[in-house]
């Protein structure tokens, strides 16, 4: 057991902040920008789905006691609200959709940890969960706010981040307080294996992110019809100036 004073997601949280924030950035930058493109949207979605299905279904398949308490609240199972938000933004025909290379590797290791050393399993639980009550919560605000194409239809609720049900801010306050409580019972070697895996859950992130198909073309859009109302600016200053 560890002698540090921190608490162990305090220590987690230090060890990954590096990457964590690359990782925030890279979402951030892909995604708030492409808020108005729905199948980025859904895209985003699709490839973390299979992340959150893996490790939900993990729990029958293991049922492992500390593997289960982290999963604090009925509210985490987010399975079924993936799928309803899939169907809604990418078709009925969403589970027929190819996946990555990036995704595809992320869930062949995450097998390779449930063979080998599934209690390492849980850094992705802590991490992924954690950043749906976090970062999820504000994407999906931004998306409220600046995201729709069809202001006259009416607004979708994503189901993914809807969790009226609960306090958010207690819910992630008993998440972390019950990690901790596992990580009390592990050795040194295990939770210096289990923060270097959470830094390797925020790399796979960062792959799975820059797999999602689309963005680059909202990018390009959004900077043609930025370039064309400059021209136009500017078409109109040039002619007033010679006419003047």
């Amino acid at each position: 057991m560890s002698g540090s004073t921190d608490l162990f997601t305090t220590r987690m949280r230090k060890a990954t902040r590096k990457i964590h924030s690359v990782s925030d950035a890279l979402v951030n930058a892909k995604f708030a920008i492409s808020l108005r493109e729905e199948t980025v949207w859904g895209g985003g979605l699709f490839v973390f789905y299979h992340i959150f299905a893996f490790l939900e279904d993990a729990k029958d398949r293991l049922n492992l006691p500390d593997y289960n308490r982290l999963f604090v609240h009925k509210i985490l199972h987010r399975k079924s609200a993936f799928e309803e938000d899939l169907k809604h933004y990418l078709g009925e025909e969403w589970q027929s959709l190819p996946k990555s290379a990036a995704l595809e590797n992320y869930l062949e290791h995450l097998q390779d940890l449930e063979k080998e050393n599934p209690t390492l399993l849980m850094a992705y639980v802590y991490h992924l969960y954690l950043g749906l009550l976090s970062g999820g919560q504000i994407l999906a605000k931004k998306r409220k706010m600046f995201g729709g194409k069809n202001s006259s239809e009416e607004t979708y609720v994503d189901k993914l981040t809807d969790f009226s049900d609960v306090d958010i801010g207690q819910l992630k306050n008993d998440f972390r307080a019950v990690m901790n409580e596992i990580a009390e019972k592990m050795s040194d070697e295990e939770q210096q294996a289990f923060i270097e895996e959470s830094n390797q859950v925020f790399l796979m992130n960062n792959l799975i992110v820059n797999s999602v198909g689309g963005q680059n073309q909202v990018i390009r859009t959004m900077l043609y019809k930025a370039s064309a109302i400059f021209l136009v600016v500017m078409g109109a200053v040039i002619a007033y100036k010679m006419h003047k």
